[in-house]
């Protein structure tokens, strides 16, 4: 079973099963529905009916004893610290859809189920290890591009990084890196960060950033978290912790480019209070604005998502 090719029934059995304890509880040994059932303060039917649609589906397996967690499946789902841990991205989707059946509310109100862009908002563990996991793919090949446009050993402020996916690779290929997230982020990551070698510092990108001056600012999967006048206020932060002919490289979906990037825009609309996805003119009139110039975007290879580059005047 792979959960990336699940559909939304699939992504709702498994997360809720995960979300209810139900993996947990037949993750050591066979246990028969109505034990289940029973530990869990759950309906006997309803948990014999899940446990067996998981196991035609692959993730259980179903014995004389009762049910049981397969074991390729055990770490990937629970275990935080595997590397092929995908039990919180499993549960971000599972979020995602409950958020995206209420659209018809959203219409009519405006206001979003959820504000993803509120300090510790509830799920933000879940949330920080998915974008942990989605950080991860083209990470090698944006630092690529990122540091083949800066002087080697080029010191990197990573805003909004703290899943770290995206960090660890700058780190590797010998960028000198800087984290800046808030400080339940750091937290969550702090064992990546330090293995890494990685520094550093907690705060509110809303309010402040690290001083600098650094070569290069990197903001990546964040701006479509905001309205216009914010990220154009984010930029101009962006800005002042750049050296002269320092490189700000934001990785978004940009509008026009894909179908994702507009159904990324209804996403935002149901989890912030001012978001959406923009074009490549919007980026380019917003950079200009606040000082920048040279504003160039560039696919990543593999992905859907672009790197907005701009310089600053040397």
């Amino acid at each position: 079973m792979d959960h990336r090719e699940l559909d939304w029934r699939g992504i709702l059995l498994l997360g809720t099963a995960l979300r209810e304890g139900l993996l947990e509880a037949v993750a050591d040994g066979a246990r028969p529905a109505p034990e289940v059932a029973g530990a869990l303060g759950l309906d006997e039917r309803a948990v014999r009916i899940v446990l067996s649609a998981l196991a035609e589906l692959g993730a259980l397996e179903e014995t004389d004893e009762g049910f049981r967690l397969q074991e390729e499946h055990r770490r990937p789902l629970l275990d935080p610290e595997d590397p092929g841990y995908v039990g919180a991205s499993v549960a971000h989707r599972l979020r995602l859809l409950e958020g995206w059946v209420r659209l018809p509310e959203v219409l009519k109100t405006g206001e979003p189920v959820e504000n993803r862009t509120a300090p510790a908002f509830e799920g933000t563990e879940t949330f920080v290890r998915a974008l942990r996991r989605t950080g991860a793919e083209g990470a090698a090949e944006i630092s690529s591009i990122v540091l083949s446009l800066l002087p080697e050993g080029a010191s990197l402020l990573d805003v909004g990084g703290g899943p770290a996916a995206n960090a660890e690779a700058f780190a590797r290929d010998g960028a000198r890196v800087t984290v800046f997230d808030r400080p339940e982020v750091l937290e969550l990551m702090r064992g990546h960060l330090d293995a890494a070698g990685i520094a550093s510092v907690a705060g509110d990108m809303n309010e402040r950033l690290p001083e600098g001056p650094f070569d290069a600012v990197y903001f990546g999967n964040t701006s479509h978290m905001y309205g216009p006048e914010e990220n154009k206020e984010l930029f101009a932060r962006m800005r002042r912790a750049l050296a002269p002919g320092g490189l700000l490289v934001v990785r978004e979906f940009v509008r026009g480019t894909s179908e994702e990037a507009a159904l990324f825009a209804v996403n935002m609309l149901v989890l912030t209070p001012r978001g959406n996805t923009y074009t490549a003119s919007e980026y380019e009139e917003w950079l200009r604005d606040v000082g920048f110039a040279g504003v160039e975007v560039v696919p990543i290879p593999g992905l859907v998502s672009h790197l907005v580059l701009a310089r600053l005047p040397g």
